[in-house]
């Protein structure tokens, strides 16, 4: 019989795994399924480079000599820039989880091309359920 698959969303897709993503921002000591993840992930992409390219095309239409307005502008385009990356962060340590692995592993990223391409391999193999440490919900 095959074992089922976890997923904290019972229906895994664009929107309500990218509601994860928002609903979870802070939250590391927890676990995510791989659907949850990638369809999330895909989510707040989507999101971030909407908001995104809202702000660059307001700030392009900007004056020249118009800090105020744009200085503005530029501190909501880097504010989205990183709850972007804080929850791609959160939710990769959340998916290590699942793995039955510590959050440290998403340090292996750091490594140039080997430690990028290890961490995906990570991030697409399956959970290990039997035995985890780590709570599926809080």
């Amino acid at each position: 019989m095959k074992e089922q698959v976890w997923n904290e969303s019972f229906r895994p897709g664009i929107i309500s795994s990218t509601i994860l993503y928002f609903k979870d921002l802070f939250v590391g000591a927890k676990r995510m399924s791989r659907k949850d993840f990638w369809w999330g992930f895909l989510g707040m992409t989507i999101v971030m480079y909407a908001i995104a390219g809202l702000l660059a095309f307001a700030i392009t239409k900007m004056p020249i000599d118009d800090f105020y307005w744009s200085s503005i502008i530029g501190v909501a385009m880097a504010m989205t820039l990183g709850y972007y990356w804080i929850s791609v962060f959160t939710a990769i340590i959340r998916r290590l989880h699942d793995r039955k692995m510590h959050g440290w592993w998403v340090l292996i990223g750091l490594v140039p091309v080997v430690g990028e391409l290890a961490l995906l391999v990570l991030l697409c193999l399956p959970q290990r359920d039997f035995g985890n440490n780590w709570p599926k919900d809080i």
